[in-house]
């Protein structure tokens, strides 16, 4: 806890959250520890936690802070200037190699869009003219967030062990790197910051309701009750890949499409579009590992900013200022977007070795605890 904190003096985008005592905050602030310093004690604490002590009956938790101050290792070398590919720091950081994925699927998918989105021009900007239809408008975004919030909640209490009090607040905010962002205060408490700069379709906020509150973020935070997250790490590979899986246990099958139809509704839109719309919006779903590979090149320095735009708008299909806004993330954080896709992909083959439903959500319960 208090090497974390130190880490977060000195790069306020390494410490995801602390909710720990107070007079601890205050002595890693006024102590600002040196970053040499930092990665000498995580080395060294590392190093005696990798000795095979008797005392450690819990080999889970010794192995996960082990993964945990190694990782604050690397985050000190990336800071230093470090030259490392994008997959030598996401196995550092996070544990993990992205991979790499058969073009020709993409490809497929791409061509099953191309005959559901038929008319002029190319497919990127028929795609973009579709989702246009279903964006919420702005004076919408909080009722409707409210109303998607509270059907992820209702779903959630019926299988996860939420304590009495838990709590979110939402804010909405602009000006931020993320389209929401969830930071958990301790008690039961979390605040979840919506960026109204980011045009949201229905789905899409739904999907950020289950996502940043229940059974996401403020879900998970408030089960774990850890006093502090490191933001690279393979605790945060665990947790971001949960909340970006969140949506899918929430709503699996048909239910996804009965609570967009509710939104749909609540938002003016025809309800009896949801399963088409539904049905494009899986299918675009699939070209996200397209975004790693688009962040490796273009961390490794082979994809330059405007290629990487294209790559991003024309094989991702994402609208051209949302794909200059993934490279910029991708600036700021860069390997992190591994936690999206293989952190993602890691919860759901977690959860899916359940046989029921009810097996399911407590395979996400264990899971999502370190």
């Amino acid at each position: 806890m208090r090497l974390a904190l130190a880490l977060g003096q000195r790069d306020p985008d390494s410490l995801d959250f602390y909710a720990g005592p107070d007079d601890w905050l205050r002595d890693a602030r006024r102590a600002y520890i040196p970053l040499a310093e930092i990665r000498r004690s995580a080395e060294a604490l590392a190093a005696e936690l990798g000795r095979p002590y008797h005392a450690y009956a819990a080999e889970t938790r010794r192995t996960f802070l082990v993964g945990e101050l190694r990782a604050v290792v690397a985050r000190v070398d990336v800071l230093g200037g470090a030259r490392l590919t994008f997959d030598e720091e996401s196995r550092r950081l996070f544990g993990v190699d992205a991979g790499e994925r058969d073009p020709s699927h993409f490809e497929q998918v791409r061509r099953q869009l191309d005959t559901l989105l038929p008319g002029p021009g190319t497919l990127a900007s028929r795609y973009v003219a579709f989702e246009r239809r279903f964006i919420v408008r702005p004076d919408q975004v909080r009722s409707l967030m409210s109303r998607a919030v509270d059907a992820c909640r209702r779903i959630t209490v019926e299988h996860l062990p939420l304590p009495p009090g838990e709590q979110v607040e939402i804010a909405y905010v602009h000006d931020t790197p993320w389209s929401a962002f969830t930071r958990y205060e301790g008690h039961g408490r979390s605040r979840t910051e919506v960026n109204l700069d980011f045009a949201l379709t229905v789905d899409r906020l739904l999907e950020l309701a289950c996502h940043e509150t229940y059974p996401g973020h403020h879900a998970i935070n408030v089960i774990r009750d850890a006093p502090v997250q490191l933001m690279f790490s393979p605790s945060a590979l665990r947790t971001e890949g949960a909340a970006t899986f969140a949506v899918d246990l929430a709503f699996p099958g048909g239910r996804r499409a009965d609570a967009d139809r509710d939104l749909f509704t609540q938002a003016g839109l025809s309800p009896s579009d949801v399963d088409g719309y539904l049905r494009i919006e899986r299918l675009v779903d699939e070209l996200r590992w397209i975004q790693v590979d688009v962040a490796r090149r273009y961390l490794d320095g082979r994809l330059e900013f405007e290629r990487a735009a294209s790559v991003l708008e024309n094989e991702a299909l994402m609208p051209d200022s949302a794909a200059e806004a993934t490279l910029k993330f991708f600036n700021q954080y860069r390997t992190y977007a591994v936690t999206y896709t293989v952190g993602r992909d890691r919860a759901a083959a977690a959860v899916d070795a359940g046989d029921d439903r009810g097996q399911k959500w407590r395979a996400y319960e264990r899971w999502i605890k370190p």
